[in-house]
């Protein structure tokens, strides 16, 4: 039975064709009862008579009603007409991630945000034992209103049940698959954080992390080849990101991530912890600038971790030195504390100021680099070194001079 605009199926008319995948089909459907518009999924009328695929459709649902997460597509219902099985979806008005990656890179808040709400989707699914498989940007669907959506577990497996495929068989999309899907060995979360690293790596660099002209070169780059550090691809990628991506990505699996949650609380500043596959960052020096009674700012004297911050730099950003009876405090910090230590009022307005250039990721930078910054001035040159325009940074110190 090929299915045609217009068609009615069951309660459903089919009004679109949303995409077609290796084995199924998505239409845009309308209830007859309640006018509402869902996406429905079908088998290709090819693979109807292939029992094998007909049992994955049939896994694939099954596991999909066991998820109910804001980031997963929602599993309406899944029904039978005429002996073919159909999938009753949540509609995703917006696009996939795969459709924006075409006009090029996205910018770093972007992928953040992104990449958490699918890392809280894997997060939970992980939880209730299922293993997605195949993430990839063609399965992430972004809304209009920036909710983002993972849809397609088509091959996704449980740990409660036996295996989809038996070992030595690989599944799921080659330029996203881990290493150990490659071999066709077991998989558990730490596949999907290393297909996830994949995607994220592309999304802040434009292109993909593992290149291979046949499916063979390809094989063999996952299994052996590490890609470029996303930060020597994009300047603009901030190192601390370039090093969670490259640790997403490493071959074996106890050396990533341990779990979807881990990666996003890298990914968020949760994560004191983040390894450092990239050179440090290193604060940006911070302009010189002479105001009345206010002596001119020169570069913070390094000192050892707790050691007290002294000199013309500790305080002349705020045009007042440290009372005498305090002479380790730091403005924006408890007095002689260690690094991290920092007034939360303090970082709120760092933040405010920060946001403007680099948007929603600014929260994060700032409670990262608070936790490494030995005083205010050093902080501050850390966040002015993640703003990669140098008129941004100027405004950036101006603005914090008024502020604190």
């Amino acid at each position: 039975m090929a299915i045609q605009l217009g068609d009615i199926l069951g309660d459903y008319q089919v009004i679109g064709i949303l995409g077609r995948g290796g084995m199924g089909k998505v239409f845009r459907v309308r209830s007859l009862l309640t006018d509402r518009e869902e996406a429905m999924k079908v088998l290709l009328p090819d693979f109807d008579e292939q029992p094998e695929l007909a049992d994955r459709f049939l896994r694939e649902i099954k596991v999909h009603a066991r998820l109910a997460h804001p980031n997963i597509a929602a599993l309406r219902t899944a029904l039978r007409i005429e002996e073919r099985l159909f999938m009753l979806m949540e509609l995703v008005e917006g696009a996939s991630l795969a459709e924006k990656l075409r006009d090029g890179p996205l910018s770093v808040p972007a992928s953040v945000e992104c990449m958490t709400q699918v890392l809280s989707a894997l997060a939970y699914a992980h939880d209730a034992g299922v293993i997605h498989r195949d993430i990839k940007p063609a399965n992430i669907l972004i809304a209009h209103d920036g909710t983002v959506k993972i849809t397609d577990f088509g091959i996704a497996r449980t740990t409660d049940t036996t295996r989809v495929t038996s070992t030595g068989n690989a599944v799921g999309t080659l330029a996203y698959m881990s290493p150990e899907q490659v071999r066709g060995d077991v998989v558990d979360a730490r596949s999907d954080v290393y297909s996830v690293g994949l995607t994220l790596y592309e999304m802040v660099t434009g292109c993909r992390a593992m290149q291979g002209d046949t499916n063979h070169s390809l094989m063999n780059a996952q299994l052996w080849v590490m890609p470029a550090e996303p930060v020597h691809v994009n300047p603009t990628v901030p190192r601390w990101m370039s090093a969670a991506i490259m640790r997403a990505l490493a071959k074996q699996p106890d050396q990533r991530f341990q779990s979807a949650a881990a990666f996003k609380a890298a990914l968020t500043g949760d994560d004191a912890t983040v390894v450092v596959a990239a050179e440090p960052r290193t604060p940006m020096p911070m302009p010189s600038v002479t105001a009345p009674t206010v002596a001119t700012p020169t570069p913070a004297v390094p000192i050892a971790a707790g050691t007290p911050a002294t000199g013309p730099g500790a305080s002349a950003i705020h045009g007042s030195s440290p009372p005498a009876s305090q002479p380790g405090s730091q403005p924006g910090s408890s007095p002689g504390s260690q690094p991290g230590t920092f007034d939360p009022v303090t970082l709120d307005r760092l933040t405010q100021a920060l946001a403007p250039y680099l948007g929603p990721i600014a929260k994060v930078l700032v409670t990262r680099a608070a936790r490494r910054a030995r005083n205010l001035q050093d902080l501050q040159g850390a966040l002015a070194a993640e703003i990669p325009s140098e008129e941004d940074r100027r405004r950036f110190i101006s603005r914090v001079r008024s502020a604190l």
